[in-house]
């Protein structure tokens, strides 16, 4: 297989043609490499996959891969040819691509052969998507090429360790917290508009409303290996675990420390530095007041609304027969 694959790269011209042009990145994007990236992060060369799942959250994923690594996937891939627990294996872990991996790879080693290439990066995203989005970029102005993959990565994660019930409580704490968001920017307006006297300190845009949708949604993750301590879980798998795709290192950490201080004792004045300090505690307020909230709401609601008083800010909700429950907030 090795020898054909290899006349057919050198007949066809393409290591040649690629040659002629300097190579800083190499980027894969098929679902090939996808897989073998996949294999390399996992341990199924090592055959430790079976246990993978104890420890690989808290372990940050390249997604990439070397020469050496790519070669050594396709000696353990040769070896199973001739072993029916292996090829069972192998079934198992790559299921539709099982029957062509094993080319798949050769064919990739012999192309890291020929142009000398020691790593890749693996892209999480095809080259048809890339084209579409470089379009409504172009198309709409202040389009954000990145905001439906950094929103899918926040769902993709929160979605691996909550199960139903920890995911209706996330989205419930996330719901409370746009709307708490939403009465402040009501009350901004007014007070731009000269409506109001009093001196509101809060202005949060439409970025800061995701990190707060981010963190609400990802705040109980660490519930998964129990309730003690489950805060500092979530804040080590956010930071430490490369799952937030489309985040700066600043705004990953920013997420991380909302979901961190969530609950028990206030952060300290230095977690953050700059301006990015003020707005945290106000996000962090919010986040708190939210997790509270949810925590005591009633079971059966059709609707909330945060609401200006006298008395300070009323979180209104109205039941099912009718009863309205206000939380107030000073």
């Amino acid at each position: 297989m090795r020898e054909h694959i290899r006349n057919e790269l050198e007949n066809s011209g393409l290591i040649e043609k690629i040659k002629e042009f300097k190579i800083d990145v190499v980027i894969g994007s098929s679902g090939t490499i996808k897989a073998i990236e996949k294999a390399v992060c996992k341990g199924y060369v090592l055959e430790v996959q079976e246990n993978v799942g104890v420890f690989e959250e808290f372990v940050k994923r390249e997604w990439r891969f070397t020469r050496h690594e790519l070669r050594c996937l396709v000696e353990r891939l040769y070896d199973e040819e001739g072993e029916i627990d292996g090829k069972m294996k192998r079934m198992g872990f790559f299921k539709r691509r099982a029957a062509f991996i094993l080319a798949g790879t050769v064919l990739l080693d012999e192309i890291f052969d020929g142009l000398g290439i020691e790593e890749i990066e693996v892209s999480g995203y095809a080259l048809g998507e890339g084209v579409i989005t470089e379009m409504l970029g172009q198309v709409f102005k202040g389009f954000d090429l990145n905001a439906n993959a950094r929103w899918r990565s926040v769902v993709r994660l929160a979605s691996r360790f909550n199960n139903k019930k920890r995911m209706k409580a996330a989205n419930m704490c996330a719901s409370v917290a746009r709307e708490i968001v939403e009465g402040l920017r009501k009350l901004h307006e007014l007070h731009n508009d000269g409506n109001d006297d009093d001196e509101l300190s809060v202005s949060l845009d439409d970025r800061d409303l995701e990190y707060l949708d981010a963190a609400t949604l990802l705040h109980n993750i660490g519930l998964y290996t129990g309730k003690k301590g489950y805060h500092k879980q979530s804040y080590r798998i956010i930071l430490n675990g490369d799952h937030l795709q489309g985040y700066s290192k600043e705004e990953i950490k920013l997420i991380a420390l909302l979901v961190r201080y969530h609950r028990k004792k206030f952060p300290k004045s230095d977690a953050l530095e700059g301006s990015a300090k003020e707005k945290f505690r106000s996000l962090c307020t919010i986040m708190r007041v939210s997790y509270a909230v949810q925590q005591c709401l009633p079971v059966n609601f059709e609707f909330m609304e945060f609401i200006h008083s006298p008395e300070g800010f009323n979180l209104v909700f109205k039941r099912n027969l009718s009863i309205l429950v206000t939380r107030s907030i000073s």
